[in-house]
Formats: C-alpha cells, sequence, structure tokens
C-alpha cells in the first residue's frame, strides 16, 4: 500500500511539472515584440523631433500624445488644428509585411516605418498623400521622434 501511494504521489509530480511547462516554451514573434515595446504613452522628444518635408515642425506638435495599446490600437491628443489627416484620434494598426516587423499599416491606408532605438525612445516615418485637398497642404514626408517616460 506504501509503496502504491508512492507511485501515485510521484505521478501527481510528474503530471504537475508538465503541465506547468506545456505551452510556455513559446517565443513570441517579432511582431509582438514590437507590440511590447510600442505599449506606452509617448510625447515628443526633445529637440528637432518632428520634421515636415525636412522642416523642423516640432513646435506646432508640442503637445502631441500617442498611446499605443497591446490590442494593437492607438490614441493621440495634441494634434494641432487641421491635422487630423496625419494623425487621426483614435486607429488601429496591422503589420502588412510578415517579413518586417517594423512596418505597420494604420487603419487609414498610412504606411509606418518604426525604429525602436531603446525602450524609451522610437522614430516613427511615414508619407501622407492628402487626396481629400486640405488647404493646410498637410501631404509630404513625416518623421516622429518620440519619447516615453517609461
Amino acid at each position: 500500500m506504501r509503496r502504491l501511494n508512492l507511485k501515485h504521489i510521484v505521478l501527481c509530480l510528474v503530471l504537475a511539472v508538465w503541465s506547468c511547462n506545456s505551452g510556455s516554451d513559446e517565443e513570441p514573434t517579432e511582431q509582438e515584440l514590437v507590440v511590447k515595446a510600442l505599449t506606452k504613452t509617448w510625447g515628443i522628444a526633445p529637440g528637432r523631433s518632428v520634421v515636415f518635408q525636412g522642416l523642423d515642425a516640432s513646435v506646432f506638435w508640442a503637445d502631441f500624445e500617442l498611446s499605443f495599446t497591446d490590442r494593437r490600437s492607438f490614441t493621440v491628443s495634441g494634434v494641432p488644428s487641421g491635422y487630423d489627416d496625419v494623425w487621426p484620434a483614435s486607429g488601429t494598426f496591422t503589420f502588412p509585411d510578415p517579413k518586417d516587423p517594423n512596418l505597420i499599416e494604420r487603419n487609414d491606408g498610412v504606411f509606418i516605418k518604426i525604429e525602436i532605438t531603446s525602450e524609451t525612445r522610437v522614430e516613427l516615418v511615414f508619407e501622407l498623400n492628402d487626396t481629400g485637398g486640405s488647404a493646410f497642404g498637410t501631404s509630404g514626408n513625416y518623421r516622429f521622434m518620440l519619447a516615453s517616460g517609461s
């Protein structure tokens, strides 16, 4: 009887260890790592942080904040008046090329190249083709250098 109890205990321990380890060896994908790195609130980095068509536009974007979530969505605040087509108030994004984790596509069709330079710095580069004929002339190349507090 004692021998049976010992075998039962050993079997239970083996099953417990095996069940705790099953599935946990899976490594996150490169896209999942990018999403994890982006998931926070970003603000304008000090210096020449917003460049439009090669010119420093940082002063106009001083209050800009961009928040990414782990559900591949984003919200923004502090967008200058008339520039909602550059950064809509909210949206989602996908990875259009499975081989390029540094390229995302916003739900409005804008492709953004991402360069994560550190845990607290990211660079977003994109071209906006405003077909709506905006009076503000928002079409062109943008580069946002963003920083986070964490």
